[in-house]
């Protein structure tokens, strides 16, 4: 053995380096195997993953509460009702909120934007279900019967 201090300094970058390597090793694995989580955190790199499903402590950090619903949305894969992303979203960082803003904020974003949607009480990304249509107002349900044009006359001279 030899006389010399450890540097300790050099030993824990070299972990830390190992840990970062071994991290985006195990990203890539889920990735391909299309497990929630395995997307890596956005731009920024301070944090902002998944820790068992659940958001880091700062996930959503400077984001609106549409984009990190999406955020969430995208990392768990699954269909939420809105105390789970109000949840989910306070966990991630973003300051609580009421129920009634949640789903105001959301309803208006799947009439506005149309990448999330409510279905039956539970919220989801419209890329998810393609095929999903929205059922509006009752007017609209009547496939436009209320707005067909009157038969044209002819005027005979």
């Amino acid at each position: 053995m030899s006389d010399q201090p450890i540097n300790y300094d050099a030993v824990l970058a070299d972990l830390e380096n190992r840990k970062a390597q071994l991290e985006a090793a195990i990203a890539g694995i889920r990735l391909v195997m299309g497990q929630p989580g395995s997307a890596p955190s956005g731009p920024g790199g301070g944090g902002g993953g998944y820790s068992g499903g659940a958001p880091a402590h700062d996930a959503f950090i400077g984001m609106s509460i549409p984009d990190a619903a999406k955020k969430h949305l995208t990392a768990v894969r699954k269909k939420q009702s809105t105390q789970e992303l109000m949840s989910a979203l306070e966990a991630g960082g973003l300051p609580p909120s009421k129920y009634s803003t949640i789903y105001a904020v959301l309803s208006r974003r799947e009439n506005k934007v149309g990448d999330i949607i409510n279905m039956k009480g539970d919220w989801a990304l419209q890329e998810w279900y393609p095929n999903y249509r929205k059922k509006t107002s009752a007017s609209e349900e009547h496939d436009g019967k209320d707005t067909e044009e009157p038969e044209k006359k002819t005027a005979t001279a």
